[in-house]
Formats: C-alpha cells, sequence, structure tokens
C-alpha cells in the first residue's frame, strides 16, 4: 500500500512537472492565437464585399465561357456605368433610380442568366449521368480497369457528361491520380451525383469491395432521384405558374397605365417620394417571389 501511495505521487509529481514545461509553449501559442484572430476576422471581413473570383471561375466553366473571372466583373462594371449614365443623362431621371436600374440590368441579371445555362447543364449532366455510369459497369464486368472505364465513357457519351470524363481522363494522362482527377471535378461542378460517384470509387480503393455492383446500385439510385425531381416538379407546376403570373401582372398594369394615362404615372419617376413608393413595391414584389419560389423546391 506504502509502495503504491509513493508510486502515485511520484507519478503525479512527473505529471506536473511536464506540465509546466510544456506551459510557456501553451501560453505561447494562445497569445499568438489571439493576435491573429482579430487580424483575421478583419482582413475577412474587408474581403466579404469582393468577388469570390474561384468560384466565379468554376461557374463560368461549367458555362462554358471562355472568359477570366476578372474579365467577367470588369464587363459587368463597364455594363453598370454605362447604363447608369445612359439612364441619368438621356431620359433625365433620379440617380438613384438609374444605379439601381444599372445594377439590376448590368450586374444581378446577367450573374441569374449565367445561374440558369449552368443550371441547364446540370440537368443535361445529370439526366446521362446513370448511363455514363452503366457504360462504365459494363467496362469493368468486362475486365476493364477504371482508367480505361472513364475513357470509354469519354468516347461514347455526349456532352455534357462525355466532355466531363475527357477532362478527367486528360488530366490522368498528365501523371495525376484517378482520385485526385475525381475529387478536381467533383469540386468543379458541384453535383450531389457526382460526388456519390466519386466517394464510391475512392472508398472501393481504399478498402475494396465489388465496384461494378457499388456502381450498378448507384445508377439505380440516381435514375430515382431524378425520377422524384421530375415529379416534384410536374406537383409544383401550378405554384410556379402563379409566381410568374404574379410576378409579370405589376408590369403590365404599369405599362398599360403608363400608355392610356401618362400623368397618373409620371409621379412616380419624377417625384422622389414615387421614387421611394416604387422602390418599397419592388421590394415587396422581389420578397414575395423570392418566398414563392423557395416554397416549390425541394432537398431530395
Amino acid at each position: 500500500m506504502t509502495m503504491a501511495f509513493g508510486q502515485r505521487k511520484k507519478m503525479q509529481a512527473r505529471i506536473e512537472k511536464l506540465q509546466q514545461r510544456n506551459l510557456p509553449i501553451t501560453k505561447n501559442s494562445e497569445s499568438l492565437r489571439r493576435k491573429a484572430a482579430p487580424t483575421k476576422g478583419v482582413v475577412d471581413w474587408l474581403m466579404k464585399p469582393l468577388p469570390d473570383f474561384t468560384s466565379l471561375g468554376d461557374k463560368l466553366m461549367r458555362a462554358g465561357k471562355n472568359i477570366t473571372p476578372k474579365q467577367y466583373v470588369f464587363h459587368r462594371a463597364v455594363m453598370v456605368v454605362i447604363i447608369v449614365f445612359v439612364i441619368a443623362a438621356l431620359f433625365k431621371k433620379s440617380f438613384f433610380l438609374a444605379l439601381f436600374v444599372g445594377l439590376m440590368l448590368g450586374a444581378w441579371l446577367p450573374l441569374k442568366l449565367l445561374d440558369r445555362v449552368i443550371a441547364k447543364q446540370s440537368k443535361a449532366f445529370v439526366a446521362l449521368f446513370p448511363d455514363a455510369i452503366d457504360l462504365i459497369v459494363r467496362g469493368l464486368r468486362s475486365g476493364l480497369p477504371v482508367s480505361e472505364s472513364i475513357v470509354l465513357v469519354a468516347g461514347e457519351v455526349p456532352d455534357p457528361v462525355g466532355s466531363v470524363f475527357m477532362n478527367i481522363s486528360n488530366t490522368m494522362k498528365l501523371g495525376v491520380s484517378l482520385e485526385k482527377a475525381l475529387q478536381e471535378t467533383a469540386h468543379r461542378l458541384d453535383l450531389t451525383e457526382f460526388n456519390f460517384f466519386t466517394t464510391s470509387i475512392i472508398l472501393q480503393r481504399e478498402t475494396g469491395g465489388n465496384l461494378s455492383e457499388i456502381l450498378n446500385n448507384l445508377s439505380d439510385v440516381l435514375r430515382s432521384r431524378y425520377l422524384m425531381r421530375m415529379k416534384i416538379k410536374a406537383m409544383s407546376s401550378e405554384a410556379r405558374a402563379s409566381a410568374v403570373i404574379i410576378g409579370c401582372l405589376p408590369f403590365i398594369v404599369i405599362l398599360a397605365v403608363s400608355f392610356m394615362s401618362p400623368q397618373y404615372m409620371s409621379v412616380l419617376y419624377t417625384d422622389h417620394r414615387g421614387n421611394i413608393a416604387a422602390g418599397i413595391a419592388a421590394g415587396m414584389l422581389g420578397l414575395g417571389l423570392y418566398v414563392m419560389n423557395r416554397m416549390t423546391k425541394f432537398e431530395i
């Protein structure tokens, strides 16, 4: 008992000695973290309004635009300035109204059109992707390795799936591993279906298993997801049609009243109180359309 108590006391003394030895390092590291944290927070806060050129470059690549992010931002800024000066100078409108219209037409609308192009490309990719996986499964069952099956998909499946797998094949020819090429492509595409495909191949290469069976099950799951998405789209078509009608109706009424009674609508353009009322109405309309749009979207 006395020996055990003495050993416990020696062990406690040794632990305290080690803690005292590591204490200055801990204090220094904590002080360095405290000093670095505010600087990093200020930098992040200052950089937050600036565009994220990495994600913008990925969007431009997915949309098939042969332009750099800096060039795209420069074009949008020039377009905003041109629209603002045209509306403010030629039509004698308020500068704030011209700035609002310039930002909407020169910056917001092109970004939305870019998102629509990406959504169209993603929809086409998701529709063809299960067929590409089935082709890889047939290649694996016939004895081909995964890399050769990917080359087969690049030559047989039409775009946009074929171009994506062709890019993966060319990347592997440069000496990049299959896992790295798939991860880079998944990061650029940002699609859940391709993330499933990448994760399945990487896990199989690390842990083993029947890859053809795994990819065959994945193909069935992706087809079920696509069918469910189309079913949801059909069921929510009434709500989406209502949102389009409600969104277009105020502009149709404004054009009709401006044509039949220009003096009645001129107050919205010439008086600052009319500009404020028009801005509030546009904001409320945009908020309502946003809520209706979110109500028709479901995560699968």
